[in-house]
């Protein structure tokens, strides 16, 4: 049974207002999600300094935390004012927290009460007062007792040589120190991060390690544990609320070494020496939800910067700003040209699915390579992945008599059926529709489904292949807390055959059994606008293929494609990142896109679709001015309506991130904006 933690509450006086007169000392106090900083008095007797957290009032809500920006001796220009008051923790936030808050704030351009909502995590409040109960009981050691570590084999020639080049950078005085581990899939990049960590622990440096996906989050915190025979925090989003506590409170108290999490992570007070981001190119690292839309790499620049910490980034197919970064020797370059085991990388085969549609039942979404080879990998025991991206059973839901597809009424994209919810979902705003609903065209309430997505591969395999054992893998089935870590743990005990995912499951798994990686679709997503859309396609192929035979020879690979002629394509089946990294830094040099330029969006929302038009355009115009920026738009939002509110779409090109903050100073007035800078 979880341990009961006493909840501590504001003392009364934070809703009294008093003259000014009556204090000589006065806090400007950062509240998450409010629309200013607030002025509060200091009372007498009470100390706090820069990053305290304290109880504050807005207005006649309930009290609430905030932290100290700064103090002040100015008595404000107002009669009245409220007191703040220290959190019965005593916690104090130290100035490279409160630093980095501010940078983030400043480089994303969202304000410090948006930037802190974000840092802070949904419980704070409970894991201050877990740290109360904590400094009683006194600290308690990280390690394992009476664990045997667990027997590594020794080092490539190569891991070896990356090792001992990023430890004469991690105990390198001063400055700036950054590296690229450029490997291939199963390389051991895990290894060399885990032999790094192990140095710089003993040399009494702290650790950050993030991953991009909380799936992986298990197992990379596992391996980290067994090898250095120690208990590690871990923090995501999908914790039980024990285990995110507990590892707030680790880091809270100073008592945490080396913490390992996602994203979000490199947001806590945590002032690592060493930080390692794993899969590096992904774009989970970038916060695309709301503001402030930061990217857990560029923050890690930037602490590294200004603090001297080493970051250390890892992929196979590294991010091309990364990549040209190190190539440029801005970013030391290592390489893992070969799979750690020596094993080969697997052979790759392209299906023509266009071919194959004048051949076999168009409904079908497996070719016959594909059900084949999985039967084959199946009947000798060995397990296979297979990928699609696209959630739900049918993408769409088309009216038999006219034709209509029937899309949500508040965001005007075609609904997806997903039999796993009896209904029709919109993947923008989360509404379900009842699948019998008359056609808003015609009302006729006979219909067909157009398009296969997940669900009916899954059934699809359940028919043709009876003998596996299959387990899907996408947002809908790990939704619940732990889902996700038990999907992957089945797997890896062999529980299931046949792993079927979405892109979840392409992000550096490490799973021995499997022999056969399936791609359906694997040109999907393809045609969205967006200059990134190659590199993405790249990466995915890339990343997917090498979950196959990396424990022994024979590991096989089948993309299904409409487009078999895709140069992107055939780069990722020759495993050849150089060639494809060339092609591509050659396209965005022509057409000034990263890492030759800056770049932002800015989406301008309005429910009056005429209103906005005229906004945008204004605006557009008022920012060509700037000949340091090129504007491209306003056009109409890849999805153009979401909830009743109409968007449109600008993009901004740039010499310097500089140019673009300074440009969008001021933003139209009476529009709904979000502001993206460096997009993903």
């Amino acid at each position: 049974m979880a341990k009961r933690i006493q909840r501590t509450v504001p003392p009364e006086e934070v809703t009294f207002a008093k003259d000014c007169g009556l204090f000589s000392a006065f806090c400007e106090v950062i509240v998450p999600l409010s629309p200013m900083v607030f002025t509060y008095a200091v009372p007498e007797g009470v100390c706090l300094q820069r990053g305290s957290v304290v109880w504050v009032q807005l207005s006649h809500r309930n009290p609430t935390l905030g932290v100290v920006s700064r103090l002040v001796s100015e008595r404000p220009p107002f009669a009245k004012v409220k007191m703040a008051f220290p959190h019965a923790s005593g916690y104090i936030f130290g100035e490279r927290f409160m630093e980095k808050l501010e940078w983030v704030s400043r480089y994303y351009l969202s304000t410090e009460q948006q930037a802190l909502n974000v840092f802070l995590p949904k419980d704070f409040k409970k894991y201050l007062d877990a740290l109360i109960e904590d400094a009683a009981d006194g600290a308690v050691s990280e390690k394992k007792a009476g664990k045997a570590i667990s027997e590594v084999p020794p080092l490539t020639e190569e891991q070896g040589a990356a090792l001992h080049r990023l430890l004469e950078l991690l105990f390198q005085k001063e400055g700036f120190r950054g590296a690229l581990l450029h490997g291939v899939t199963g390389s051991g990049k895990t290894r060399v991060y885990m032999e790094l960590a192990k140095c710089a622990l003993e040399a009494g440096k702290k650790v950050l390690v993030l991953v991009p996906e909380i799936g992986l989050a298990p197992q990379t915190a596992t391996r980290f544990s067994e090898f250095l025979n120690m208990d590690i925090p871990v923090i995501h989003s999908a914790l039980s609320a024990p285990k995110k506590r507990s590892a707030w409170v680790s880091i809270l108290s100073g008592k945490a070494l080396i913490v390992i999490g996602t994203r979000s992570a490199i947001l806590s007070p945590f002032e690592y020496d060493l930080v390692i981001i794993d899969e590096e190119h992904d774009a989970s690292y970038k916060q695309e939800d709301f503001a402030p839309r930061y990217h857990a790499r560029s923050l890690a620049f930037h602490e590294a910067s200004k603090y001297g910490a080493l970051v250390v980034l890892g992929s196979a197919t590294p991010a091309l700003e990364t990549y040209f970064a190190a190539k440029n020797e801005k970013l030391a370059y290592l390489t893992l040209s070969k799979r750690a085991t020596e094993v080969a990388l697997p052979t790759v085969t392209i299906v023509d699915m266009k071919k194959k549609a004048r051949l076999q039942d168009s409904s079908l979404l497996l070719s016959t390579e594909m059900r084949e080879a999985l039967t084959e990998t199946v009947k000798k025991g060995d397990q296979a992945i297979v990928l699609l991206n696209r959630r739900g059973y049918s993408k769409s839901r088309v009216c038999a008599e006219c034709g209509t597809t029937f899309s949500c009424p508040e965001c005007k994209v075609p609904l997806v059926y997903h039999k796993q919810y009896s209904g029709l979902l919109c993947h923008y705003c989360g509404r379900l529709f009842s699948l019998n609903m008359a056609c808003p065209e015609c009302g006729s309430t006979e219909y067909e489904f157009a398009g296969g997505a997940i669900e009916k591969l899954e059934e699809e395999i359940a028919a043709w292949i009876p003998d596996a054992k299959t387990v899907r893998m996408d947002r809908d089935t790990t939704a619940n807390v732990g889902a996700a870590e038990q999907i992957l743990a089945d797997f890896r005990e062999r529980k299931y055959s046949i792993l079927l995912g979405t892109q979840i499951v392409a992000k550096g798994h490490d799973f021995p059994g499997v022999q056969l990686v399936g791609v359906v679709g694997a040109d999907s997503g393809a045609g969205v606008p967006d200059f990134r859309t190659g590199e993405r396609l790249f990466e995915l192929l890339s990343q997917t293929s090498g979950r196959a035979g990396r424990a022994r020879e024979g590991g096989r690979v089948i993309l299904q494609t409409n487009n078999p002629e895709d140069p992107i394509i055939h780069f990722a089946v020759a495993h050849d990142y150089k060639g494809f990294a060339q092609r591509e830094l050659e396209a965005r040099l022509d057409a000034h896109y990263p890492p030759y330029a800056k770049v932002a969006t800015v989406e301008v929302g309005h429910k009056d679709y005429n209103f906005l038009i005229q906004r945008a355009e204004a605006f557009a115009e008022s920012l060509a001015r700037n000949r340091a920026l090129e504007v491209l738009g306003p056009v109409d939002a890849y999805i153009p309506q979401v909830r009743g509110i109409y968007w449109m779409h600008l993009f901004i090109k740039a010499p310097s991130a500089v140019d673009i903050r300074k440009s969008l100073a001021t933003l139209p007035e009476n529009l709904e904006v979000k502001i993206n800078i460096d997009p993903q």
